[in-house]
């Protein structure tokens, strides 16, 4: 099957609101989860992350309905044209509570993905499930069907942030995990210069074994 008919999920964005919108699943594309997400143009409604950072792997991203004029333009993920409501069979809690206001994205042609696959909560190995598009429903509705399983990825899903990355170290050592070579550094930075120096203290004018801190 080509790879350009699988749809990746990094994410499902729920919006919380007591508008119609409220209750919307979105999968995302996107590596990073984008600060606001608006429903249709312009003038309808719009919603806030609520939390900063990275997507913490298979957990959902909720969003919280915000006035329009409050969204500052170019942080933008727009649910329009290249989304398409869709149905689920056996959602269970993947999705929330009403699964059939999901919306997916469609591939750079304009068409439905053929598969999607949705990150679900694991722990240290990335475990996710696969949709097959099983025809169109009423209107323009998608309908998916699951495809056996729930299955492991590769690469190590970071205890602290949640992060999916491709190995567990160097990433977990930059919490500053005490004992780790690249203590003291902030997750997720990389400037490119050398890990700080750990090693016993210099107390009171006797050196240790290790560089001075």
């Amino acid at each position: 099957m080509p790879e350009r008919t699988l749809l990746e999920g990094t994410a499902i964005l729920q919006l919380i609101s007591d508008t119609p919108s409220g209750g919307t699943a979105i999968i995302l594309r996107r590596p990073e989860a984008p600060p606001f997400v608006v429903m249709g143009d312009d003038t309808e409604e719009g919603f806030s992350r609520l939390r900063r950072g990275a997507i913490a792997y298979g957990v959902a991203e909720l969003y919280q309905a915000m006035p329009r004029d409050m969204l500052r333009a170019g942080h933008i993920l727009h649910v329009r044209g290249d989304h398409r409501p869709a149905r689920v069979d056996k959602a269970g809690s993947i999705f929330g509570p009403k699964p059939e206001k999901l919306w997916v994205p469609l591939d750079d042609d304009g068409r439905p993905f053929g598969r999607m696959r949705v990150p679900i909560p694991s722990l240290q190995r990335p475990a996710f499930v696969e949709f097959a598009l099983h025809g169109e429903g009423d209107g323009d509705v998608l309908e998916y069907r699951l495809d056996g399983e729930a299955r492991f990825g590769e690469g190590y899903i970071c205890s602290y942030c949640g992060k999916l990355c491709p190995r567990k170290e160097p990433h977990t050592a930059a919490h500053g995990v005490a004992g780790h070579t690249h203590a003291g550094v902030t997750a997720g930075q990389d400037d490119g210069g050398p890990a700080p120096q750990t090693g016993p203290l210099e107390v009171g004018g006797h050196h240790g074994a290790g560089a001075q801190l």
